[in-house]
């Protein structure tokens, strides 16, 4: 029986992330509660519930009804422990019948926002093994530390930050805190120093040396050695010198979405859990084998059961937390925005050959189009009602809306492309007043030279492309797609200075997570994000603002630009030239629709022009187009700058004429 997959011939693609197993480091025999209960488990949209061996018991007293719960644990007392996405950490002692909200304001989701009352995800968790009382968590960039069993919190200083870091799981030995993340690899944190612990996770080789460690999913700790375990087919590595990794070579099942999901040290071995499987592995002969206790947990998922399980350890296994967590991608079933394919059309494409365009996208049964509104520099290709626009210069008259009801007559859905806060009309205007500030020259901030952004932390800007995106709906478009919805990358960055930012804390993914839910809330129609194809590999919510966990929470649809030629010229070189765009953007699919969550539609911007790509050809167009739905979708977008599809044209036609 396979704990783990994604049925991708199926009419409904399910992404099944099943059993999860995470450690309650160095900790044997601890009961996971003293009431009668045998499970704990967490089912969604109803609550935490208790099994006593026959039947389930409500135990969501003291819980928000909203609640989307992370991860439960135990400490050794059998104290329960609960962490949440948006709503903070709880827990329960065994003298208790209720759960106990010990979320610090420290915590707390920064917002420009009014009303908004939540808490930054918990992305990591652990409890001291020496010393229950002294519990560690991460809010995805910051770690804190608690010692008095979660009464009060403290935030922990990371010596040489790099203010990157996203932490995607914690163990802790002694005065040593080591922290797994995102796509730095493994930390070593102590009061002094911060030290990567790198040489031999696997990693993922960009260009040259440069490269991004895999995302850790796993840490533990014990006599002596660091275990740190992978998502998508990466294994698992040990440490005994905690400078070096070595391989524990278990049995990957499945070669792309296979991930261990849980470590746990137990007496002379250490459990691992992988989607696929429950192993024991003994360090010291390095034995692998499946204990009984795989057999167990497959009877115990007969019927219905939790999406999460914390079980009490015994003389046979360790205390664990099981996360059977079926999540079902359906929203590539949701009209009006799942299962589109669309072509993107220039404006100089729809001035010189607009019939032309047409035919490709009928004749090859494409049934959406992308068409820019606010342009690159600020322009505005729509006769929209704006105050501010006016003022700007920034209307340009055309006739869009003739253009909106030739394609509503063919059945087309229509996108409007806005870029967002990339913008030299309003960057230049009211005397730079919006524009992002250079702090040593006191003057605009400008990194390319053709490229001039404006300030995401300005109410007055945000609002602007709101407005912007409420008219343009009423025009006639279907959905408002937010391209450039980020920070500047390009130039010397470090000299931005941010003279709206309200909060020096806030993290630059929470300031478009206000933007884009207030847009949500006056677009009037769906809306949708444009993000770099790493921002779907990776967590890299604090350097640019893009993290697809969060704001998938606020967006119908998000694109990632996977374009095959635009990843390095290291990236993927285990694969042929022909065949490296189907695996980009196959796993690039895979990891999205994982990443999110299966909260949004995942629609891919894929390649249809020839940018350094030695096999262009048609033969490149349909390996992306199979990636996209090996990979568990349906959705995606042929980007070319001038919005010629002549070679996606010939792809399709050679494809049904096979």
């Amino acid at each position: 029986m396979s704990f783990f997959s994604i049925n991708f011939s199926s009419k409904k693609t399910l992404l099944y992330i099943v059993l999860i197993l995470a450690a309650v480091s160095g900790i044997a025999g601890c009961s996971g509660s003293a009431e009668s209960n045998k499970y704990i488990g967490y089912f969604p949209g109803e609550g935490i519930r208790g099994y006593n061996g026959s039947s389930w018991s409500d135990m969501s007293e003291g819980l928000p009804d909203n609640l989307e719960a992370e991860l439960i644990t135990s400490d050794s007392k059998g104290t329960l422990y609960l962490t949440t996405d948006f709503s903070g950490i709880f827990k329960r002692s065994v003298s208790d019948n209720m759960w106990i909200d010990i979320s610090s304001p420290l915590f707390k989701r920064r917002s420009q926002l009014k009303g908004i009352d939540e808490y930054r995800s918990i992305s990591a968790f652990c409890i001291d093994p020496a010393d229950s009382s002294k519990l560690y968590l991460a809010t995805k960039h910051v770690l804190y530390k608690s010692s008095d069993a979660g009464q009060s919190w403290q935030k922990i200083n990371v010596v040489k930050n790099k203010n990157s870091y996203y932490f995607t799981s914690l163990a802790v030995s002694g005065n040593v805190l080591y922290g797994g993340t995102s796509f730095n690899g493994v930390i070593k944190i102590t009061p002094s120093e911060t030290t990567d612990i790198n040489d031999g996770v696997p990693k993922e080789y960009y260009s040259g040396p440069f490269h991004f460690c895999e995302g850790v999913s796993s840490l533990a700790v014990s006599k002596g050695k660091l275990y740190s375990g992978y998502l998508f087919a990466r294994g698992m590595v040990e440490s005994s010198d905690m400078k070096k990794w070595t391989p524990v070579n278990i049995p990957i099942k499945n070669d792309r979405t296979e991930g261990v999901y849980g470590i746990s040290p137990f007496k002379d071995s250490v459990f691992i859990a992988t989607n696929e499987s429950v192993y024991r592995y003994t360090p010291s002969d390095k034995k692998i084998e499946i204990p009984p206790l795989q057999k167990e947990l497959e009877k115990s998922y007969e019927g219905k059961t939790p999406a999460m399980l914390f079980v009490k350890g015994s003389d046979k296994n360790p205390p664990l937390f099981v996360k059977r967590n079926t999540v079902e991608y359906k929203m590539e079933e949701k009209a009006p925005v799942g299962n589109r394919q669309a072509l993107y059309v220039s404006w100089s494409m729809i001035n010189k050959d607009f019939n032309g365009f047409m035919d490709i996208l009928i004749r090859n049964k494409f049934n959406a189009v992308v068409i820019d509104v606010k342009d690159d520099f600020g322009i505005i290709n729509a006769p929209i009602d704006s105050k501010i626009a006016r003022e700007l210069g920034a209307i340009r008259d055309t006739n869009i809306k003739d253009i909106i009801k030739q394609l509503h007559d063919k059945g087309i859905y229509v996108i409007a492309r806005n870029v967002t806060f990339k913008d030299k009309k309003l960057y230049e205007a009211y005397g730079g007043k919006y524009a992002i500030w250079d702090k040593f020259s006191n003057k605009a901030w400008v990194g390319l030279p053709r490229e001039k952004w404006c300030d995401p932390y300005s109410k007055f800007v945000r609002d602007y492309n709101i407005e912007i995106a409420r008219e343009t709906a009423k025009l006639g478009f279907d959905e408002i797609q937010f391209d450039y919805i980020r920070f500047p990358t390009d130039g010397l960055v470090g000299r931005c200075l941010y003279r709206f930012k309200e909060k020096d804390d806030m993290f630059k993914s929470e300031i478009m997570g206000d933007f884009l839910q207030q847009a949500r809330k006056e677009a009037g129609v769906p809306i949708s994000i444009d993000i770099y194809g790493f921002n779907a590999w990776y967590k890299f919510g604090n350097l640019i603002g893009q993290d697809i966990q969060f704001l998938s929470r606020f967006v119908d649809a998000v694109y990632p630009m996977v374009y095959p030629s635009h990843f390095g010229a290291s990236f993927y070189t285990r694969y042929s030239n022909a065949d490296r765009p189907y695996w980009i953007v196959r796993d690039s699919s895979i990891r999205s629709i994982y990443h999110s969550r299966g909260r949004t539609v995942i629609r891919q911007w894929i390649q249809g022009w020839n940018y350094v790509s030695p096999t262009w050809g048609p033969g490149y167009i349909l390996k992306q187009v199979d990636g996209v739905t090996d990979g568990g979708g349906k959705s995606y977008s042929f980007w070319n700058p001038g919005g010629d599809h002549s070679m996606v044209d010939r792809a399709f036609t050679g494809r049904r004429t096979e």
